[in-house]
């Protein structure tokens, strides 16, 4: 491809696609850092232009976001033990984009849960529900099957669904006891 071509191409690109990459990064590392992040995945896909499969452009790009979030991670954690050291001081971290995103005491309950999941199932159910990707997408995304992102999803709804659930006490116990006798 021409350089020209790849210059259209790329802004192109970031025009139809630059407020929805920034969202990704804005909901899982605040709106602070996502401009940067947002601007590093574009970037990435400059260099890799000829890569673009442009009928699934959104998950490929989410799947770059992806990377560059994990390498700012890694890097806020070294800066963060570093600084503990050097100062005698316990690390901080940037606040959590729940804290921007979520409002309602009941999201808050789900994030919650969500944060007691694997790493794993909670990017596939941030994906589906905030990025609202199909599995298709999802597995474009993580670089994975469409059939393992179904499984992958369908499996961390259960397991979310298992945290949402409210322990049984003895006293529910007790009764269900107490109404399958009455039953008989």
């Amino acid at each position: 491809m021409k350089p020209a071509d790849a210059d259209r191409r790329i802004t192109a690109l970031f025009d139809a696609q630059y407020d929805e990459v920034l969202a990704y990064c804005a909901r899982r590392i605040g709106r602070s850092d996502a401009e940067d992040a947002a601007t590093d995945v574009f970037a990435v896909a400059w260099r890799r232009v000829d890569q673009i499969d442009w009928d699934t452009v959104r998950p490929w790009l989410y799947g770059i976001a992806r990377g560059v979030l994990a390498n700012r991670s890694r890097s806020w954690r070294r800066q963060g033990r570093l600084i503990g050291r050097l100062s005698g001081l316990s690390a901080t971290y940037p606040e959590t984009p729940e804290s921007y995103v979520v409002r309602r005491e009941e999201d808050n309950v789900v994030v919650a849960a969500i944060h007691k999941l694997k790493p794993t199932d909670q990017e596939i159910l941030m994906l589906a529900a905030w990025e609202e990707l199909t599995a298709p997408e999802i597995a474009t995304t993580l670089d994975i099957s469409t059939s393992a992102a179904e499984q992958r999803l369908h499996r961390a709804k259960k397991r979310l669904a298992k945290v949402l659930r409210p322990p049984a006490t003895a006293s529910q116990f007790s009764s269900r006891a107490a109404q399958e006798e009455g039953g008989h």
